[in-house]
């Protein structure tokens, strides 16, 4: 399985009339490339992925299972809308650990984050770095978890405590928006695992 753990600070409330009228946040926008880039492959959604978006702020996670989504356009207005629909079932989360929002969508409690990353069973996790190794030398299983955050490049606190982690960096240059990481781990992921990129674990 692939796993993109996307961090960001908070997500705005996305309003419908603001979408139809074309108005789509930065955030937002940038989450929806990070979606389109880790789910879609030839207008197809890889089964053989998930994705977290973990809002540090209210303290919740959104998970996007592959194997599971239904009725997903690759278009922004498309993403942006589905997320607009699990923001509105964040208050039924009041006394529960997780909810179902729809067809292949969960919001989970998310108190701590890196307890969240490490809750996600992968024996690999990597993240982008202008200081790390080129992606070709590192030795990539197929079960990863990858670190992707909205607001790119971490600090250098936030760098040194995924490196305190034992997690792996992966060198990224800092003139690229972060869902070309995606597409770039996908890509090395697939000439390894060519058969795996329909969903085969």
């Amino acid at each position: 399985m692939r796993y993109f753990s996307i961090l960001v600070e908070g997500i705005p409330r996305i309003e419908l009339k603001q979408l139809n009228r074309g108005f789509v946040d930065q955030t937002v926008s940038a989450l929806s490339a990070c979606i389109r880039a880790a789910f879609f492959l030839s207008g197809e959604i890889r089964r053989n992925t998930v994705v977290y978006i973990l809002v540090k702020r209210e303290g919740y996670t959104f998970k996007l299972v592959g194997s599971e989504l239904k009725y997903l356009g690759p278009d922004t207005r498309s993403i942006a809308i589905l997320l607009m629909r699990t923001q509105r079932e964040l208050n039924k989360l009041n006394k529960r650990r997780e909810i179902r929002s729809r067809r292949g969508v969960y919001i989970c409690e998310n108190s701590d984050m890196v307890e969240t990353l490490r809750r996600i069973a992968t024996n690999q996790i990597i993240f982008p770095t202008t200081s790390g190794e080129a992606i070709e030398k590192i030795k990539l299983g197929r079960n990863v978890n990858v670190i992707i955050p909205i607001r790119y490049p971490f600090t250098i606190s936030e760098r040194n405590k995924l490196f305190g982690q034992g997690y792996k960096g992966v060198f990224f240059r800092d003139i690229y928006t972060v869902d070309n990481f995606i597409v770039m781990v996908h890509n090395r992921l697939d000439s390894l695992w060519s058969n795996d990129s329909d969903g085969d674990n």
